[in-house]
């Protein structure tokens, strides 16, 4: 059994991070281009879905990478921020601010919001899960 949960941390756990963040990728493309409604249009007919939408993806993205990079630490990071989420932070930050000169995307400091919560959130449930593994 340990050698099964070690290979799953070691394997599985970066590839499905690196597919989750080449999707991620994906879906920023697409919005770019101004395909989403086309893709995606029944988040609008759900309350608040487009920052459910960001929150849930943004939670998945921050879930994987920290699982991924769990060993990952910076000393002169404090402890309530893993090196994962101020990477993710400064992308997710840069991709909001670029969306302001993308003629098809709008700026939304509420879509941010949803993203800091969906980074916390995903921070948070990997180290429960990272602690459960260790012991």
């Amino acid at each position: 059994m340990k050698i099964f949960l070690r290979s799953i941390r070691h394997l599985v756990v970066p590839a499905a991070a690196l597919g989750f963040i080449t999707f991620f990728l994906l879906i920023i493309r697409i919005a770019n281009r101004g395909e989403g409604d086309q893709w995606w249009s029944f988040i609008n007919h759900i309350p608040y879905g487009d920052k459910v939408g960001h929150l849930g993806l943004v939670g998945m993205l921050s879930f994987l990478c920290n699982l991924a990079s769990l060993r990952w630490s910076w000393k002169f990071l404090p402890r309530w921020i893993s090196p994962a989420t101020l990477i993710l932070l400064l992308l997710l930050t840069g991709e909001e601010i670029g969306q302001a000169y993308q003629p098809n995307r709008t700026c939304d400091i509420y879509d941010w919001i949803a993203d800091l919560a969906g980074l916390a959130a995903g921070q948070w449930l990997a180290r429960l899960v990272g602690r459960w593994w260790h012991h």
